[in-house]
């Protein structure tokens, strides 16, 4: 578990876990489709890729942030979650299929939870990889872990 010392935001005093919110979180990559309940209404979403910067207020906002980016489902085959002071951290792959190629992203996702729901959420993306990108990278870059 990781320990934020320095955090003094809200605190996680839910009856839902972190692991549920992360596991809802990961069925929300791989759908498109929030369940009910993970998202706060007055959700505010921050989410930097490569070169660019977005923020949204509200929930609608910022799932739309993500559909905009990713319009179909995807697989999540890795993550990892740590608890913070304020809520969890959650790394995760992403693997999808868009114009007739599987694309490849990572992505550290920064969650505060309050009463048992995602009410901010920081996302940090490596952009968005195409099969050329990740053959190249494997060719190129030897892995000691995946």
């Amino acid at each position: 578990m990781t320990t934020d010392t320095t955090d003094t935001g809200p605190r996680n005093t839910a009856s839902r876990t972190n692991q549920e919110l992360a596991a809802e979180l990961v069925r929300f990559l791989e759908t498109n489709v929030p369940p009910e309940g993970l998202f706060a209404d007055d959700l505010f979403t921050d989410f930097t890729m490569p070169l660019w910067r977005l923020q949204a207020e509200g929930r609608d906002a910022g799932v739309r942030i993500r559909t905009d980016g990713h319009p179909g489902g995807g697989r999540v085959p890795r993550t990892r979650l740590d608890d913070t002071s304020t809520g969890f951290l959650l790394e995760v792959e992403e693997e999808w299929e868009d114009r007739g190629q599987t694309w490849y992203c990572r992505e550290l996702m920064r969650c505060d939870v309050t009463d048992g729901t995602v009410t901010q959420i920081s996302v940090y993306c490596t952009g968005d990889w195409d099969e050329a990108t990740v053959a190249r990278h494997r060719e190129t870059v030897a892995l000691s872990r995946p």
